[in-house]
């Protein structure tokens, strides 16, 4: 008797002590917390750069203060409240906050996007844990997300603020789901937890609106039966989906940052780009090189877009295919092509936003679920005890070590590429140079450091590139303004205004030359026209010009 007592003490024990998992999850975090900081630490002494960093910090007096009027502009008058497009306060006010401790120092404002990383790393070790229950699966795919290059862009680039911010509350709302789903006492405050995550997310970054989708997703996976239930307990959140989905569109409009690749390309060349998009981000999840901060729509040549554009969709059937398959075996690849399908479905080009077929951030969440798919086959593979399986183990494991180490130094290389204005695109240069973007960017980088011989020669190349290119005409005509060559100046500016009669800034500017040869009734007309559409034209320059004309009369 005593004897089979001492046997269940031991027996007990052994099921109760948990040590080799506390031991595990307190190696992973340390290492989840040091590995993405060893990537990133010399993100930390980039500066801001002249793509939308100027528009959402350096040269933005909302952010000044966290009283008047950049609370307007993140809180109230929804309408316009809009900034580059997009309607983000929480993302807004987090400038706020960091402008009113460090001002325009941009360390910390890295530094803050470097601790989001971090915290959404541990969130994906979370939310994996909750989902599976298996401790390798959470920390092979809390490892590629930290690693993987195609992410650098979203920590590195101080704009991108709304990327991993939103992802932080998206992450956290999934790991509450799930806890919702678990817990049957505390299940209304989960609920309204999970609600409250998902409204800061939206009010972060628009693309929170998916999360809805993805809890589907999550009950398909954990055998969740659909009911009545399961259905009404989504709706609150569907409702503020398609709020914030209409305010996203409008803010896109604003901007004029709708493409017109609608009307530029049939219904064909849409599903042809769409496919291009899938294909291309499952390449660069596998081989994340050549990497670029902008990728041009092609062109044709003879009637015809690169073959890789006709050979897409024919892999997107049969990836469709063998994702079908899989539903024999297992729910592991369904779930993880919704899971990245769902998050990445509206950067997808379906609605054109922009001039970018891809971009690198568009990946940040997506990718989870292609990495979920590799830590649960690697999982299999080290817990499957049949010898048919065991030859792939040793292989496998090899490859995600060999995998990790190159993600690791491509993406410490690739966070030296955002150091600054020049050194961004004169990396997507090297990578493609037929973009006109690029060689404006460049050039308008050049101008802002004063190198202005360098801006006209990239400017001109934009213009080369394409001749119908209105903000490129202004930044040129900018630079030839501060070399002195004013009939230069003059002659770009009316392109400029020419291809966009809606540039205000183009007048005004225009109008300041026309001040400085002395053609003040010409300078007169351009700066009320400047101010008739919206900018901010100082009243003082118009009455100067009216005194000048009235000396001359």
């Amino acid at each position: 008797m005593n004897s089979k007592k001492i046997v269940k003490k031991k027996e007990e024990k052994k099921i109760v002590t948990p040590k080799l998992q506390s031991t595990f999850f307190i190696v992973a975090v340390v290492l989840l917390i040091l590995i993405p900081s060893f990537i990133y630490k010399n993100s930390l002494n980039n500066q801001f750069t002249r793509w939308d960093d100027d528009a959402y910090v350096t040269e933005n007096k909302g952010i000044r203060t966290l009283h008047g009027d950049s609370l307007n502009i993140t809180f109230k008058n929804t309408m316009s409240s809009y900034v580059k497009g997009n309607y983000h306060p929480l993302t807004m006010l987090s400038y706020c906050w960091e402008y009113n401790k460090s001002k325009l120092n941009p360390r910390p404002y890295h530094v803050h996007n470097l601790i989001l990383h971090i915290l959404n790393t541990l969130l994906v070790f979370g939310f994996i844990w909750l989902l599976t229950q298996q401790q390798w699966v959470a920390f092979i795919t809390a490892l590629l997300f930290a690693i993987h290059p195609m992410h650098v862009e979203s920590v590195a680039w101080i704009s991108e603020r709304k990327d991993v911010l939103y992802s932080f509350f998206y992450l956290a709302a999934l790991c509450t789901y799930i806890l919702y789903q678990q817990n049957k006492k505390q299940k209304i405050l989960l609920y309204g937890l999970t609600f409250l995550l998902f409204c800061l997310g939206v009010l972060s970054k628009a693309m929170t609106v998916t999360l809805p989708i993805a809890f589907i997703a999550i009950d398909y996976f954990l055998d969740r039966k659909i009911t009545t239930k399961t259905i009404l307990e989504k709706l609150p959140f569907i409702i503020v989906s398609f709020i914030f989905g209409y305010i996203a569109v409008e803010a896109q409009k604003s901007a004029n940052y709708i493409s017109t690749v609608i009307a530029e390309h049939s219904f064909l060349d849409r599903i042809l780009f769409i496919s291009y998009e899938v294909i291309m981000y499952l390449w660069k999840l596998i081989l994340p090189t050549n990497l670029s901060c902008f990728y041009d729509y092609p062109v044709k040549q003879n009637g015809m877009y690169p073959i890789a554009f006709y050979i897409a969709p024919v892999l997107m059937l049969v990836l469709t295919f063998l994702v079908y398959k899989s539903m024999r075996f297992s729910k592991d690849i369904l779930f993880g092509c919704m899971f990245f399908l769902i998050t990445i479905v509206l950067v997808l080009q379906i609605l054109p936003v922009g001039s970018a077929i891809i971009s690198d951030r568009y990946s940040y969440l997506p990718y989870i679920g292609m990495f979920f798919i590799v830590a649960r086959w690697i999982n299999n593979l080290i817990e499957n005890k049949t010898e048919s399986f065991s030859k792939f183990k040793i292989p496998s494991v090899a490859v995600l070590t060999l995998f990790s180490m190159l993600c690791y130094y491509l993406s410490f290389q690739r966070t030296k590429v955002w150091t600054d204005t020049i050194t961004l695109w004169t990396d997507a240069i090297e990578k493609f140079d037929g973009s006109a973007q690029s060689f404006n960017a460049r050039g308008d980088g050049y101008s802002y450091i004063k190198q202005y011989n360098n801006a006209i020669i990239d400017l001109s190349r934009a213009v080369k590139l394409k001749n119908d290119y209105p903000d490129a005409y202004y930044n040129r005509g900018r630079a030839y303004f501060y070399l002195g060559k004013y009939n230069e100046a003059i002659q770009d500016y009316t392109s400029a205004i020419q291809y966009n009669p809606y540039l205000s800034v183009a007048y005004y500017n225009r109008a300041g030359t026309f001040f400085t040869t002395q053609n003040f009734s010409a300078a007169l007309e351009d700066a009320l026209k400047a101010k008739q559409l919206g900018y901010a034209v100082d009243p003082k320059f118009i009455d100067a010009i009216k005194v000048r004309m009235d000396t001359e009369n």
